[in-house]
């Protein structure tokens, strides 16, 4: 165990060096720099250049880069340029407000999640267990900077109980932020427990548990939530994690101090030591919270407790097993041994004479079936004497020299009158046979693989509502198609926050523009960010998971690492700093998306290729000398496909929540482009007076993730052979 953790932190010192060699490369791609928001009216080229000198910018970025790293490796994370403030001290004040943050988001989450899904396993199928599942998936797709926009809604501004952001009401300011993180943290765990928990209820361990008369609750609690453990803690450690890293939406909705938002501000004011130095601690940061969740498996596990046994109690036991044949053994153990011999003995010989004893009577039973007597005696019940007679008997029977057949007496009814009566008989079974048979071979008709995933996503009612809400998305998309950008831009100041009407069925906005005809072409932006860079993650990833999965070796090793580097960094921190250096445009927001997405799929691609490559089929086309990347696309990857397809589905609505989210901050597709988060933070500021202008977008991107949601689910379900009848 300590040899596992001094590796894992020795792997931190490469990913960290990557992880501020890719930040500090893409700040100094941003337009732009610290100088010219210093710059005035009076000051002349002269005073710029001494500006640039004074920051450093006149130097080569590899000269700057290497001059950071050396301060960064004598603990130096370097000054703001922005504030003067040192980064080191911005991070420790700052801290504690984010750990709070995230540890209550933990407490809240898991005490609400894991009774729930247990409580939703133990009513499978039930409405108590469908309106659970309907629960968590909308909390999993509903944006988080929404979720915080609508409890102050209600709780600060109408209900007025708590104040609305900030620090200055102690805990009163504390109770908002903390439980509108645990909301977000309690969907995804909620819907793990329940899954994890249905995978053990019905396993045998907890049969034979039940069977020794151990209390229901004790059999849940210490056997079934032992056993499903791991992937709840995956679950709510990586939930955590990114919380930790990525808590910037929370804390700008409620203006909480923590890291999250100086991070915003800092990238916002194009800060390149700020960012990197609080870039490097939130991974840092992040890394060690997942080695600190793989450690406490050992902890939570009964099987991996398992391997961690007194190494005395592993030596007997080997030495148990390793004893040979004539080895001396114990005098207790051979007096064990001994009776148990004699008994088994016994036993024969009682079996032996009870077959001897009963064969006469067998024989005068079959002379004498006719009296009734002897068909009474027939009848009674076996005794196990009689039994394990019998059944000697019949194995005597199977080897010895069949005897004459005996001829039956004759028949009181006439052949020529029971004929009728089974030719009727028969036509019957045979048309109720043809019946049957015509039914199964209409139910199980041979049909194409994707019509066969088609039919059985209509058998499963939830993934077809969401594949309805698809289709009318679709049809939305269309429709924004026909309306011009001008008349989503027109202002009319008569209509200046319009309440929903007839005539604006989703009001108005400050400027008195038709929020119905924003939304409607909003649409547009949010499908094309989520198929577009879905897409791009998806080639990306299954062609290099691919490659490393077939590889393997060192390319796989690089490759893996390579993944290892992106993933550490937090994906809205990353989404942040790409958009900021490639400037604000919908192509930057769509790679923005993708590249935080590629990770996931690399993985799954290499997981899944993993499984089939040392199959037949592609040793044989190894044999007949098909090159290695046909084999890879052409035999490999279309067998892997299943865990792909159902990981794209998923990642559309959550491509979606990420671009809607760095819209929200201030960093997605430019004004006056009407995208949903952007549209909900334009209406943020007048929440109180036209809650409608942030209440509509929000429940578009809500409904548009939950129906990807729901057809991902009932698509896993179709590609899941063990669901297959």
């Amino acid at each position: 165990m300590l040899r596992y953790v001094i590796k894992r932190i020795l792997m931190l010192i490469p990913v960290l060096i990557c992880v501020s060699l890719i930040i500090f490369v893409l700040m100094d791609m941003t337009p732009g720099t610290i100088v010219d928001s210093m710059m005035s009216e009076g000051m002349t080229q002269a005073d710029r250049d001494a500006l640039m000198a004074k920051f450093g910018l006149d130097k080569p970025v590899i000269y700057r880069y290497a001059t950071y790293m050396f301060k960064l490796v004598q603990g130096d994370l370097g000054v703001s340029d922005i504030s003067g403030i040192s980064v080191w001290d911005t991070y420790i004040t700052r801290l504690p407000n984010t750990l709070m943050l995230s540890l209550a988001a933990l407490v809240i989450g898991s005490a609400i999640s894991i009774p729930l899904g247990i409580f939703a396993a133990r009513h499978a199928g039930r409405l108590s267990d469908t309106a659970t599942t309907a629960f968590t998936l909308i909390g999993m797709s509903m944006p988080g900077f929404w979720l915080g926009l609508l409890l102050l809604l209600l709780f600060s501004y109408h209900l007025g109980w708590l104040p609305a952001g900030g620090k200055d009401h102690g805990i009163r300011s504390f109770i908002l932020p903390a439980v509108c993180s645990g909301l977000m943290m309690m969907a995804a765990s909620t819907r793990q427990t329940r899954s994890s928990m249905l995978d053990v209820l019905n396993a045998d361990f907890m049969r034979t548990a039940r069977a020794k008369g151990v209390p229901e609750d004790t059999v849940i609690r210490k056997h079934a939530l032992g056993n499903a453990m791991i992937p709840i803690l995956t679950v709510i450690g990586s939930s955590l994690s990114m919380s930790l890293a990525g808590s910037a939406i929370v804390e700008s909705v409620f203006s909480w101090p923590g890291v999250g938002r100086a991070m915003v501000d800092a990238v916002n004011g194009r800060d390149v030591t700020a960012t990197c130095g609080l870039a490097i601690m939130t991974t840092i940061l992040y890394v060690i919270m997942i080695l600190l969740v793989d450690l406490m498996y050992a902890f939570v596990d009964p099987r991996i407790k398992s391997q961690y046994v007194n190494v005395a109690k592993k030596g007997k036991r080997s030495a148990v097993a390793a004893r040979p044949p004539n080895a001396a053994v114990p005098s207790a153990a051979r007096s064990d041994e001994k009776a148990l011999s004699a008994m088994t003995a016994a036993v024969s010989a009682a079996a032996a004479e009870t077959a001897t004893a009963a064969a006469p009577s067998r024989a005068a039973a079959r002379d004498d079936a006719a009296t009734p007597e002897t068909a009474q005696n027939a009848a009674a019940p076996e005794t196990p004497a009689n039994a394990a007679a019998l059944s000697e008997a019949a194995l005597a029977s199977k080897t010895a020299v069949p005897a004459k057949t005996a001829v039956p007496a004759e028949d009181p009814v006439p052949a020529a009158a029971r004929q009728p009566k089974l030719n009727a008989l028969d036509s019957r079974k045979d048309k109720k046979s043809a019946e049957t048979v015509g039914a199964i071979i209409k139910e199980y008709r041979k049909r194409s693989q994707f019509g066969e995933i088609f039919h059985r996503i209509r058998q499963n009612r939830s993934a077809t509502i969401g594949l309805i809400i698809i289709i009318l998305l679709f049809l939305t998309f269309l429709s924004s198609l026909f309306i011009s950008f001008e008349a989503v831009t027109d202002t009319n100041v008569i209509n200046r926050l319009a309440p929903p009407s007839w005539k604006l069925p989703f009001g108005a906005d400050l400027t008195g523009r038709n929020s119905f005809l924003r939304v409607i072409y909003g649409s547009r932006y949010s499908l094309i960010i989520g198929f577009g860079a879905v897409g791009i993650a998806t080639i990306i990833g299954v062609v290099l998971g691919s490659i490393a999965g077939y590889y393997g070796k060192i390319t796989e090793d690089l490759i893996m690492r390579a993944s290892d580097v992106l993933s550490s960094i937090p994906g809205i921190l990353l989404g942040m700093v790409i958009v900021t250096s490639l400037g604000k445009s919908l192509p930057t927001l769509i790679i923005a998306v993708s590249v935080t997405s590629v990770p996931h799929f690399i993985r799954i691609s290499r997981a899944s290729v993993l499984t089939v490559r040392n199959q037949e089929y592609v040793e044989a086309a190894r044999a007949i000398g098909l090159p290695q990347f046909r084999i890879i696309f052409n035999q490999v990857l279309p067998n892997a496909l299943s865990p792909i397809i159902v990981t794209f589905t998923a990642s559309l609505g959550m491509a979606i929540l990420v671009s809607a989210s760095l819209s929200f901050l201030g960093f997605g597709i430019p004004v006056p482009h009407p995208e949903w988060g952007a549209l909900v933070s334009e209406g943020r500021s007048y929440i109180r007076a036209a809650p409608h202008l942030t209440t509509f977008p929000g429940l578009f991107i809500m409904i548009t993730v939950l129906a990807f949601n729901l057809l991902g689910d009932g698509l896993r379900d179709a590609l899941d052979p063990k669901l297959k009848r």
